[in-house]
């Protein structure tokens, strides 16, 4: 049984799942009181608390799930169906014990009852409902749904309010929109055993216990955010950072605790460290490298002097003027005897040259030519002593001494701007000098006078173009700096500052050390607890709750008693239906389920089966898929064959009427061969059908009428139609009075039409009586093995053509004109009684 495997596994699960699989097979509904319970079992079961875990002995055998407390129903049918194309919502859809057989042209409104079905019961099929096209506005689609319990007592649901009600899921439906959904893709079974809702319930209560277990851990994960408290690079920190479910709190505890001893040593730390800060060596050191540093540009200034006032320097400038004076020499002698014989006064003199030079740049700036006098505008055309002036200007004596003069004059610039100032007096350099080198500051000093004065001497001689003979080269030596700087260097060694800047970095650590013990201190509450939930979580994570285990035994008891019973099942409905085309279920798993797939060698059956053939096996497969299901109580068709295939028409009546023995069996058709085929295999089988015809009157469609139409019924709904008729008529003919004719010709009119559909009747005894339905109107197929039991002989066709005479003769309007007289209802009787003894005299068995 399905519960006693259910039962041994869980036996085998842990001890809090045991808890709840027996509250839920004890039909205890489970609360949230119980939840936080299940979740302590749990916690207490992985040492999640500190509290032991007393298992208490569960008794599974009580187990209620019993499928025999699921009530028997009857679905009897539908009624107030609104919103639903246009049928009428005042109809009532009536449903049989075991056949109804419902007739319904194309637009009566049979498909529009069928895809409501859809949407109330369970079904693949066309779910697709529209609204009353007639109507200005549309209601959305709703009926009640009336089911009867095994006292007779009725009970409706309303759709859709009560669309999840487990009555709906005893019913199925079938159409040709499911036939196709079945041939051309996956589906999962629509039913399983009520014993599978364990798991249901089951895998929800595991997932509430999951959810509160998952939520716990989010409260207690928390990050390490304690290292934002220690900056510096400390053992402590280190501890910080390592920090985790593997720490021993007790060990981290002797870590950071502080003695008597640790507290005395930090206060002796840090009067030892503002010792040595006091001494301020570093800034000793600066000092000194400051003055290694000015020392080095002292250097460098002495350097550039020595190089700017050195022998080669200063006799070079020397010879410029020299040269300057030989070139000015020369310009005077060769220049100025042109101008002995023209009586000029001062000739020769600075004053007359400047004054000569200064009236060539005028002249030059006038743009034309002139011929008078540029001071007093007087003709001087043809007067040389201007002329001589001119090249006596661009002679080479005077462009030499031009030269020189500029290079004097460049010369002098440069002297004029040396800065001969070797140090700042009164700065730091000034005062080190005066006190630690006093022959090197006496050099230093002595050296920037001489400096400056020979500057001012060199500077006076280009400026008077006469060298002084007292002007020496000078310069200071720089080894006396050099020893200073050495000096300075040594005194820099002296300091050992490596050494006490190494001792206040230990001290400086030491006291780090001690400060992160006092900070650690005080956050120890914290971190204990952040250890603890460390290690809470660690364990949390070896008992994560996973639901794979159930999923695999669902879906492995699933195959045992649902798949592997569905598949053989399957075969067998091929073979009921002489459908055996080497079609296969191909089944697979997916989360949790199992899905089916038709194949037929590898194909699907739409690329080789003929329609007739496709419809065969998706009956087979749906019959199959219902048979399982130990709660349907009623299965639902909507033209179940194919109109084309009407070979099968049979076969498939006959297994149909089969099924009604064991639950309802609801068939819509428009088929009306196969609604006859469906009446005689109730008949043959002696299985009750309910008939009923679903008509469209005007706009309205889904009219019911409680009968199938005349020329679908069998002979012996005829005869049972033709006495009702007949006693309306003898109540007719009764109020026949001489002053009421209208009376007479309506009771000819009825009787007229009565004799008619007796004719039919006779005319239908010869298809279902003398040749046994071997021949049938509206079916291609003639059945040749149903003319062994067909009892057709002459006296019988005698009999026949003699009722049907008895009825002809008078009906065509002939009648009146032959003078013959209106059978009364008596002898209407004794025609009916005649055709229903031949009926039951000759009908096969």
């Amino acid at each position: 049984m399905i519960i006693t495997d259910i039962i041994s596994w869980v036996e085998r699960q842990p001890y809090w799942q045991q808890v709840i699989a027996e509250k839920l097979l004890s039909n205890h509904t489970i609360t949230d009181e119980d939840i936080e319970g299940i979740f302590l079992i749990f916690k207490k079961e992985n040492s999640l608390v500190s509290e032991p875990l007393e298992i208490n002995g569960l008794n599974f055998s009580n187990s209620k799930t019993d499928t025999s407390k699921i009530p028997n129903i009857k679905w009897r049918g539908l009624s107030n169906v609104n919103g639903v194309n246009a049928i009428n919502n005042k109809e009532t859809f009536y449903v049989g014990d075991e056949v109804t057989l419902v007739y319904g042209e194309n637009g009566s409104g049979k498909s529009g009852y069928t895809r409501i079905l859809n949407n109330i019961f369970i079904s693949r099929g066309d779910k697709n409902i529209l609204p009353n096209l007639f109507e200005e506005t549309s209601e959305p689609p709703s009926s009640t749904v009336i089911f009867e319990d095994d006292s007779g007592n009725i009970e409706e649901i309303h759709y859709p309010t009560d669309k999840d009600h487990p009555y709906t899921n005893r019913i199925t439906v079938f159409d040709s929109h499911s036939a196709m959904h079945d041939l051309t893709k996956e589906a999962e079974l629509s039913f399983s055993p009520t014993e599978f809702n364990f798991f249901d319930d089951f895998l929800f209560n595991i997932e509430k216990v999951k959810s509160k277990f998952e939520e716990k851990i989010s409260t207690k994960k928390v990050q390490n955010n304690f290292i934002k408290y220690f900056d510096k690079e400390t053992s402590i920190r280190h501890a910080i950072a390592q920090l985790n479910s593997e720490t021993d709190i007790n060990e981290f505890k002797d870590k950071i605790k502080i003695s008597e001893a640790d507290i005395n040593k930090n206060k002796e730390n840090i009067t030892r460290r503002a010792k040595l800060q006091s001494m301020n060596l570093e800034g000793k050191k600066n000092e000194y490298q400051k003055l290694i540093s000015n020392l080095d540009s002292i250097k460098t200034k002495i350097t550039r002097l020595n190089r700017k006032f050195n022998s080669e320097r200063i006799s070079k400038t020397k010879e410029l003027i020299e040269q300057r004076n030989h070139y000015k020499k020369i310009s005077l002698e060769d220049g100025i005897t042109q101008f002995q014989s023209d009586q000029i006064d001062n000739l020769g003199s600075k004053e007359w040259k400047e004054f000569i030079e200064a009236a060539q740049k005028y002249y030059q700036t006038i743009e034309q030519e002139i011929d008078y006098c540029i001071f007093c505008k007087q003709d001087i055309y043809g007067i040389e002593l201007v002329d001589k002036y001119w090249k006596y200007l661009k002679s080479d004596a005077e462009k030499n001494l031009t030269y020189k003069n500029n290079d004097i004059k460049r010369i002098k610039v440069d002297f004029n701007e040396t800065d001969c100032t070797i140090f700042t007096k009164g700065s730091k350099i000034d005062e080190w000098i005066q006190e630690n080198k006093p022959e090197l500051y006496s050099q230093l000093t002595n050296g920037e006078i001489e400096f400056n004065n020979l500057r001012e001497k060199i500077v006076q001689s280009l400026e008077s173009y006469e060298w002084y003979e007292s002007i020496e080269s000078y310069e200071i030596v720089i080894e006396n700096i050099d020893t200073a700087i050495e000096h300075i260097k040594m005194l820099v060694s002296g300091l050992n500052s490596e050494k006490v800047e190494n001792e206040i970095k230990q001290l400086q650590a030491s006291e780090n050390e001690y400060t992160d013990k006092l900070r650690a201190e005080k956050l120890l509450p914290d971190i204990e607890m952040f250890i603890i939930n460390s290690k809470w979580i660690k364990q949390a994570e070896k008992c994560r709750i996973t639901t794979r285990s159930i999923t695999s035994i669902q879906n492995k008891l699933f195959a045992k008693y649902v798949t592997d019973e569905y598949v053989k099942t399957f075969n067998e409905e091929c073979k009921k239906l002489k459908a055996e085309f080497s079609a296969e279920i191909k089944q697979r798993g997916s989360r949790g389920t199992t899905l089916n797939k038709l194949t037929v060698k590898e194909k699907k059956p739409l690329e080789v089966l003929s329609e007739g053939e496709q419809r065969s096996i998706a009956l087979a497969n749906f019959l199959a898929e219902t048979s399982i299901h130990n709660n349907n109580v009623c299965i639902v068709f909507d033209d179940p064959v194919s109109s084309l295939d009407y070979k099968r028409r049979d076969i498939i009546a006959d297994r149909l009427v089969e099924e009604a023995k064991r639950k309802q069996v609801v068939i819509f058709t428009h088929d009306l061969t196969f609604l006859l085929a469906l009446q005689n295999k109730c008949q043959e089988q002696e299985v009750n059908y309910l008939a009923t015809t679903i008509r469209k009157i005007q706009t309205t469609t889904g009219i019911i009428d409680k009968s199938l139409p005349w020329i679908g019924l069998p002979i012996k709904g005829r005869i049972s139609h033709l006495k009702q008729e007949l006693q309306g008529l003898e109540s007719k003919h009764k109020n026949i009075t001489p002053d009421m004719p209208e009376k007479l010709k309506e009771y000819e009119d009825g009787a007229k039409l009565w004799c008619e559909k007796l004719r039919e009747t006779w005319e239908r005894s010869i298809e279902e009586i003398l040749f046994n339905d071997s021949v049938q109107r509206f079916n291609p197929a003639i059945q040749t093995k149903r003319l062994e039991k067909a009892p057709f002989t002459t006296e019988l066709y005698l009999e026949i053509e003699t009722g049907m005479r008895n009825c002809s003769n008078w009906v065509h309007d002939r009648a009146s004109g032959l003078g013959e007289e209106i059978p009364e209802p008596t002898i209407l009787k004794e025609y009916l009684d005649a055709c229903e003894k031949f009926i039951k005299d000759n009908r096969p068995r």
